[in-house]
């Protein structure tokens, strides 16, 4: 067995998990950026340890000759290597940090007037849906909706270098 698309897919965890905790510990998980835009960076970081993984395995290990199933499967080890390791982390960092953010923000002002703009909501309302916003909160809901759009971007490209990489 080739242990490239562990090693990539090892790198490449260690890279995203050391910006994750650099977005958490600067505070930036409730900004703009943080909120919205961190964690799709830290997916599309992996298109790069894909096709890197699959020029190394055909350049290397094939001779420069490699079948599209063979470099389908270097992508997608790396993919299932990295979507264990950084399932496990999201996990850990929801009961880490996330869910004390998540119920502040709920608590923050901020949240009670983004309810306020909603016109079919009333004030009595707001108590509950908090509440309820609160009691949702659910590592595995959490790592579960990091997880798809990785997962999306990951097999998809996985499959368009084994597709274009061939030789």
């Amino acid at each position: 067995m080739n242990k490239r698309p562990f090693y990539m897919a090892g790198i490449y965890c260690l890279l995203v998990i050391v910006y994750k905790l650099l977005v958490v510990s600067q505070g930036l998980l409730l900004t703009k950026f943080g909120f919205y835009y961190s964690h799709i960076v830290s997916v599309f970081m992996i298109i790069p340890f894909i096709w890197l993984t699959i020029k190394l395995v055909r350049d290397k290990d094939y001779g420069g000759v490699i079948m599209g199933r063979e470099a389908f499967v270097a992508g997608l080890m790396v993919v299932a290597v990295s979507a264990v390791i950084l399932s496990v982390y999201n996990y850990i960092e929801f009961n880490w940090k996330f869910k004390e953010i998540a119920i502040d923000y709920y608590n923050s002002a901020d949240y009670l007037t983004f309810l306020q703009k909603n016109p079919k909501l009333k004030a009595e309302q707001y108590p509950g849906i908090i509440a309820a916003q609160i009691s949702d909160l659910s590592a595995f809901k959490s790592t579960t909706a990091r997880l798809l759009p990785f997962l999306f971007v990951s097999i998809s490209t996985s499959f368009m270098c084994g597709v274009f990489m061939k030789k």
